[in-house]
C-alpha cells in the first residue's frame, strides 16, 4: 500500500509467522504500522526505506485496516504493537528470553519493568528514551544481551533508532512500541474494548495527550483523503 509491503492475515496467522522467524533464528526488526507511521514514510523517504527495510510491517492501526480494504479489497485483522508486546513478553517466559524496555520516562520505564518481572518476564535491563548520546545505552544492551528489545520513543525516531543500531545490538527482535510502554506502566490506560471496536482508539489517545497528539487529526484528514484518492486512481486503471 503506497509501496509499503504489509504483513495481512487473521491476528493469529500474523503472530503464529513472528514466531516461526524467532524459531528459525531470523533477527527481526518489527514495525508497527499505523497512520502517523504511514504519514511519515510518505513524506520522508529516508524514513520510507526503514521501513522498506523492515524484517516485517505489520497493521497496527484502524486506519491502516480500513485503507487496505478501501484500496486494495484486502482483509486483516488488527495486530497492535501493544498485544504483540504482550503476547511475546508471555512467550519470552516460556522460552527463557530476556527483554529490554527503552523508551519513555525514568519512572515509567522503572515501573513497566517491576510490572513484567512481577509477572514472570525475565526484564534484564530498562533505559528512559530522553538520552542524548547512544553510546551508554548501547553499551548497557550490549552487556545484557536482551532477545525482545521494546523500543518506545514515538514516531519515527524509535523506528530510527532501531534502524541505525540494529546490526550491532545482540537481539532476536527489535521493535517500535509508541507509548507501550507507559500502557505496561500503568501511567496510562488503553481505550476500552468498545472504543476499540468502534475504530476510536486513535481518538481514546488523543484525548488523553491533545497537545503532544495534536497532529494526529490532521493527518488522519489527509490520510483519509490520499486513500480515496488512491481508490478513484486504481478504479480508473481497472
Amino acid at each position: 500500500m503506497f509501496g509499503i509491503e504489509i504483513t495481512y492475515g487473521k491476528r493469529e496467522e500474523i503472530i503464529s509467522e513472528i514466531e516461526r522467524r524467532l524459531n528459525n533464528g531470523e533477527k527481526m526488526f518489527i514495525v508497527t504500522l499505523n497512520v502517523s507511521i504511514l504519514m511519515e514514510a510518505m513524506k520522508d523517504p529516508s524514513y520510507r526505506k526503514i521501513l522498506e527495510e523492515a524484517s516485517m510491517v505489520i497493521p497496527d492501526g484502524s486506519g491502516i485496516v480500513w485503507a487496505l480494504d478501501v484500496i486494495a479489497n484486502v482483509k486483516t485483522d488488527r495486530v497492535t504493537g501493544i498485544d504483540t508486546m504482550t503476547h511475546l513478553c508471555e512467550l519470552s517466559k516460556r522460552k527463557g528470553w530476556k527483554v529490554y524496555l527503552l523508551g519513555a520516562r525514568e519512572d515509567v520505564a522503572k515501573k513497566a519493568c517491576e510490572n513484567l518481572r512481577r509477572n514472570g518476564v525475565n526484564v534484564v535491563g530498562y533505559h528512559h528514551g530522553y538520552f542524548e548520546k547512544d553510546g551508554e545505552v548501547i553499551v548497557e544492551i550490549l552487556s545484557k544481551k536482551p532477545d525482545l528489545l521494546f523500543v518506545g520513543m514515538g514516531v519515527p525516531k524509535q523506528e530510527r533508532w532501531i534502524h541505525e543500531h540494529f546490526k550491532k545490538i545482540p537481539v532476536r527482535l527489535a521493535m517500535g512500541v509508541g507509548g507501550s510502554i507507559d500502557v505496561v506502566s500503568g501511567r496510562k490506560k488503553r481505550a476500552p474494548e468498545f472504543v476499540q471496536k468502534m475504530k476510536l482508539e486513535w481518538l481514546y489517545r488523543f484525548l488523553q495527550s491533545p497537545w503532544n497528539k495534536r497532529k494526529i487529526p490532521f493527518q488522519i484528514m489527509k490520510f483519509v483523503f490520499l486513500v480515496l484518492r488512491e481508490r478513484k486512481k486504481r478504479k480508473r486503471w481497472d
